[in-house]
């Protein structure tokens, strides 16, 4: 019995041009609009295992109170149902962190938990920096891969239970969790282009469409920079493109190994909503003139693959 969510960055409305000596004619940065989305969570059924403790769920059925056991960091999530599968079953979710809401959002005891927003803002951040650490690396919204969060119900609020769990998912191109095998911890430290964003959509003109790079597409998400903190007020437009005009054209040069002038930096940044929720990176592309099957990394000047 849970609630779950991720946000999921949504088309732009914004956009700058500029000239790169030495890279394809134009870079352009555009600002994501936020899209939120939340999942109400199917019951669980009769039969799960009793348990006991501060983070576990609760309801009743048949007069007869029931818990179920919530998982924990390393365990892994199927749904959005709480209760734990084995990671090398099919599972969407990994959990990164255990918490319990306190303070005034915990003691918010009437009615349904507080909305998905304060929970967003309130909670989200942490599981921004839990992903990072659980996957070995900073850069992963350059990835398939994404932060997670699961909270207690309505049911389980009322019964007094506050637990949350932040997770790591493998994303579809809609930003939802695709069903996967197998432990993602440090994955990104050991491999990151079997995750990398492949898209077929140029980012400079509409939301990332992510595909496998084996397949064709015609931008690869190169990194990201670091544009603030989310308890700070969000930058300008100008300001997001004057820092990541530079850093992004640099990742692209290193992502290539040369400059081309197929291939141009591209970038996308988060908006006011996203911002306050700990997206605070800008994300950077090498978006290229043509359809590509295969990455472009270290590519050079030799010619593009087919």
């Amino acid at each position: 019995m849970s609630r779950s969510g991720r946000i999921a960055l949504a088309a732009s409305a914004v956009a700058t041009a500029l000239v790169l000596a030495g890279c394809a004619d134009t870079t352009i940065g555009l600002a994501e609009p936020d899209r939120m989305r939340s999942v109400e969570t199917p019951t669980a059924a009769p039969g799960d295992v009793p348990a006991s403790g501060d983070d576990t769920g609760g309801r009743s059925g048949n007069d007869t109170a029931q818990r179920t056991i919530v998982a924990a960091v390393g365990e892994c999530l199927d749904g959005d149902n709480p209760g734990p599968v084995e990671c090398s079953d099919e599972h969407t979710v990994e959990v990164t962190k255990e918490g319990t809401f306190g303070g005034d959002l915990g003691s918010t005891l009437e009615g349904a938990p507080p909305d998905d927003s304060t929970v967003f803002r309130t909670v989200f951040p942490q599981c921004r920096d839990a992903a990072a650490e659980y996957l070995g690396s900073t850069s992963y919204d350059a990835s398939t891969l994404g932060a997670w969060l699961v909270w207690a119900d309505a049911e389980d609020w009322r019964a007094g239970h506050r637990w949350y769990r932040c997770g790591v998912a493998q994303l579809d191109g809609t930003g939802r969790p695709v069903e996967r095998t197998g432990s993602v911890r440090g994955a990104l430290a050991e491999d990151f282009d079997r995750y990398r964003v492949c898209s077929t959509t140029r980012p400079s003109a509409e939301l990332p469409r992510t595909v496998p790079c084996s397949e064709p597409h015609l931008a690869e998400a190169v990194g990201v920079v670091n544009a603030g903190k989310a308890d700070k007020a969000i930058p300008s437009e100008r300001e997001f493109n004057d820092k990541a005009r530079s850093a992004c054209g640099t990742k692209v040069h290193r992502f290539i190994g040369a400059d081309r002038r197929d291939v141009a930096p591209s970038w996308r940044w988060p908006d006011k909503t996203n911002w306050r929720i700990g997206f605070t990176n800008v994300t950077c592309y090498a978006e290229l003139n043509q359809a590509t099957t295969g990455s472009v990394r270290d590519i050079g000047s030799s010619p593009m693959p087919n």
